[in-house]
């Protein structure tokens, strides 16, 4: 797993992008800032946290700070990304209006019609010209109507409509998520959906791209980002809290993931 640590700006940032069919994202990754993310063309399968979507032009895509997600499958697209922080948003906003602005951010996927996305496009055309060093920027401007829009056009996320073999798939994420720091083996998730380690591993590798080993990792150091960010533990009880079995053992697959130590993280989190 690597982090997605592309920040243009530590506030603010957004980028485009066109991705053909070879294209893959290659791990699951999550990162500090809330992100906005509008498929202008084709369309995209994610992982989102314990979920599976699918997404098509038009559909935007809304990640938490340090929302797992990850995508499935090679399929040629074309996006923007736009991505803000907690700081930012309070350097513009009240607190009651930045709750309003976030509300959209209680769905994974908002659909938007043909006549509305245009209004995006836009105001995305006139973010891209702005320079966030510029103390007279309208960045906060474009960003809150954007916003409006997509709490005016909030729909159910569609889940996606998987292969028959992965039709009861998502319990399975969802246990994995509720039960993280209490899974020792993976023989305890086959035998709570009555399947063989075998099948299950097999249809976790098709459906997510990556092992189970690797899956239940992932959830751990996650958690753990969070708990780093939001409390005072020490970096000892947090690997014990994710279920990680000595520190030595937490801080060898954070730093594999991360690529810095808990404690770096922890410290470049609080600048």
């Amino acid at each position: 797993m690597n982090a997605d640590l592309y920040q243009a700006h530590p506030l603010f940032s957004m980028e485009y992008e066109k991705h053909d069919s070879n294209y893959r994202m290659p791990a699951f990754h999550y990162h500090n800032s809330y992100e906005l993310y509008f498929l202008e063309d084709g369309y995209h399968h994610f992982v989102v946290n314990d979920a599976l979507y699918d997404i098509t032009m038009h559909d935007v895509a809304l990640f938490k700070p340090n929302s797992f997600h990850k995508s499935r499958g090679n399929h040629s697209c074309a996006r923007t990304c736009v991505y803000f922080t907690d700081r930012f948003l309070r350097l513009h906003f009240t607190d009651r209006s930045i709750q309003s602005l976030l509300s959209c951010f209680d769905k994974e996927i908002i659909s938007t019609s043909k006549e509305t996305f245009p209004r995006i496009k836009k105001l995305l055309l006139l973010l891209d010209k702005e320079d966030i060093d510029d103390p007279a920027n309208r960045i906060f401007i474009y960003l809150a109507d954007i916003l409006n829009i997509l709490n005016e056009n909030v729909r159910s996320p569609r889940v996606e409509h998987v292969p028959a073999a992965y039709a009861n798939f998502a319990p399975i994420l969802l246990y994995i998520s509720q039960n993280y720091n209490r899974i020792s083996k993976i023989e305890e998730i086959a035998e709570e959906f009555f399947i063989s380690k075998y099948y299950l591993c097999h249809v976790f590798k098709e459906a997510t791209g990556l092992t189970l080993i690797q899956y239940l990792n992932n959830i751990k150091i996650q958690h753990a980002c969070n708990l780093l960010v939001n409390s005072n533990l020490s970096i000892l009880e947090i690997g014990n809290a994710c279920g990680f079995n000595s520190s030595m053992y937490f801080c060898k697959i954070f730093k594999q993931a991360l690529s810095v130590t808990p404690s770096e993280f922890r410290k470049q989190a609080a600048q």
